[in-house]
């Protein structure tokens, strides 16, 4: 019975060391890991989708071409062009023009009658004027002093008004030699009557 009670208290005090190791073992509450850096950072919230409410994207205009007209020939609302000039220097008109000149000559037609001098009309207005074939026997440059004033150069010669001012007076050369034109300043203007003179000239197939 004593070795009993002394084998029982021999195994409790075995027990102590063990009882104060475990005790001090006991499980402690677990503790919540460490929050990470990534848990830490906030995250950027996702764009938010705008709503167009439904519509479809409007869309792109295009681009507006500015194109640069070019400048439309106007020659059709000008003035009619004009006669091409005095003919090229030492050009004159054929002898057989002379005898037998051009029917029409711009807006002036050729009047019916005889003899040297040949009158033109003009279409609507009273303008006369006068082609002498009766050939000079002057030289050119010697009758052109005669109409100095005013003088143009006008067909295969000049024109100008004489000394007094009371006629338009044009000098011609011909195969032949020189004839006059002659015209009222009172019924048309030298500048036209320079005209009349070059179409003449180049109806008249001045070479």
């Amino acid at each position: 019975m004593r070795k009993t009670a002394l084998l029982l208290s021999a195994l409790a005090l075995s027990t102590l060391p063990l009882a104060a190791c475990g005790g001090g073992a006991e499980d402690a509450p677990a503790q919540d890991p460490a929050p990470t850096a990534a848990e830490d950072t906030v995250r950027e919230d996702a764009p938010e989708e705008v709503s167009d409410g439904g519509g479809e994207p409007a869309a792109e205009e295009p681009e507006a071409s500015v194109a640069e007209e070019e400048p439309e020939a106007s020659s059709a609302e000008e003035s009619e062009a004009s006669a091409g000039g005095p003919a090229a220097e030492d050009t004159v008109i054929p002898a057989e023009a002379v005898a037998d000149p051009p029917q029409e000559v711009g807006e002036f037609s050729l009047m019916d009658g005889s003899g040297p001098a040949h009158m033109y009309s003009h279409a609507e207005e009273s303008i006369l004027i006068s082609v002498d074939s009766t050939v000079l026997s002057s030289e050119y440059e010697t009758l052109a002093e005669e109409i100095a004033t005013d003088n143009a150069p006008a067909g295969t010669g000049s024109c100008g008004t004489n000394e007094s001012g009371s006629s338009i007076v044009c000098y011609q050369r011909t195969e032949d030699g020189v004839i006059t034109v002659t015209a009222i300043p009172e019924e048309i203007s030298l500048e036209d009557t320079v005209a009349f003179v070059d179409q003449y000239a180049e109806q008249a197939g001045a070479a």
